[in-house]
């Protein structure tokens, strides 16, 4: 597929509209080169923009410029503004239309529907976005955001798979509810982490400040009241236990994702493996029980994964093996695949 025809898909790609074909075919083009993974970043950041954009209910052209290049200021403007305009070359449309939407409304805020839209992170990436109350949300490798466009005017409810961090703008009189699945959370204004991967069968959170209620069920009827979590402390569930168990956590570890950093500290080498599949979006299978028993402390920026699966080897009696990648029907390379093992 041309360079310019797999641009045109990004944006969808972003939305987490394309089917699977489109998708393992926009993957496959950006592994092809770097400079294709800078076009995908510098694309990633203009959506972002324009997503901005999307939530203003009067389109204020300075202020909204004034947002992309506070997103960029650490990159080559020129470049990421070009992308810009190929990004919104595509989504203007949909952007005035709502734009024009939210100007001529005559009614309240609260008798307005409820339009609800779904961010997607990508494998192997990772985006900061702001929802329409001004809570910022950091969204960590293959993370879904379900929210909607415009909050009703007594609850702020989003629906999270994957991990994300919040640092939820205060409001007493409207919670904000993050839905999990198995664990719901309240807060009115705080800052913590929420983590839901649906194949890990694991439910984490930590709080870094202020406070939060977590609860089972509805939030207006029939829910059922778990535990209220003070700073410094995580909360987790896993598949099939009945009960959440609470402890003292390093906070920062937990956060260091978000500025781009994997930290390990003092963590099982299950842990170390759950977390480098994610972050490498690989397959990392360990061989052998007496490896859970080892724990590993680290801190990574720029490593690859041979580097960090290489340091590894130097802390702990293991060895690892690549597997060879296989390609599919649809002519596409299969995950890279390795295994751990004890020497």
């Amino acid at each position: 597929m041309e360079h310019h025809e797999i641009e045109k898909l990004l944006p969808a790609f972003f939305e987490g509209t394309l089917d699977l074909e489109e998708r393992e075919r926009v993957e496959q083009w950006k592994a092809v080169s770097e400079e294709n993974r800078q076009v995908f970043a510098d694309s990633l950041t203009a959506w972002e923009g324009i997503e901005q954009l999307r939530l203003m209910r009067k389109y204020d052209p300075g202020k909204a410029i004034g947002q992309v290049n506070s997103r960029i200021e650490s990159r080559s403007k020129l470049r990421i503004l070009v992308v810009f305009q190929k990004v919104a070359a595509i989504l203007l449309l949909p952007l005035l239309v709502a734009t024009l939407y939210f100007a001529t409304q005559k009614t309240s805020q609260k008798e307005l529907p409820l339009t609800w839209h779904t961010l997607e992170t990508p494998a192997g990436m990772r985006s900061e976005f702001i929802l329409p109350d001004s809570t910022r949300v950091y969204l960590n490798s293959k993370t879904r955001l379900r929210y909607p466009l415009v909050f009703s005017n007594n609850i702020r409810e989003v629906e999270l798979t994957g991990e994300a961090y919040f640092e939820v703008a205060e409001n007493k009189k409207v919670p904000f509810i993050v839905n999990t699945g198995r664990v719901n959370i309240e807060v009115t204004g705080t800052e913590f982490l929420a983590t839901n991967y649906l194949h890990e069968d694991v439910t984490e959170i930590v709080l870094v400040e202020g406070n939060i209620n977590l609860f089972q069920g509805n939030y207006s009827a029939g829910r059922r009241d778990i535990v209220q979590l003070k700073p410094g402390q995580k909360a987790l569930l896993k598949e099939g236990d009945k009960r959440m168990v609470t402890s003292h956590v390093d906070v920062e570890k937990y956060l260091a994702w978000k500025d781009g950093i994997l930290m390990f500290r003092d963590d099982s080498m299950p842990e170390v493996v759950r977390r480098l599949n994610r972050w490498f979006n690989v397959d990392i299978q360990l061989t052998g029980s007496a490896l859970k028993n080892y724990v590993y402390t680290a801190t990574f920026e720029d490593e690859s994964l041979i580097q960090v699966l290489d340091l590894l080897k130097i802390s702990a009696p293991i060895d690892y093996t690549i597997k060879q990648r296989e390609i599919k029907t649809d002519k596409t390379f299969s995950k890279m695949e390795i295994e751990i093992k004890q020497k």
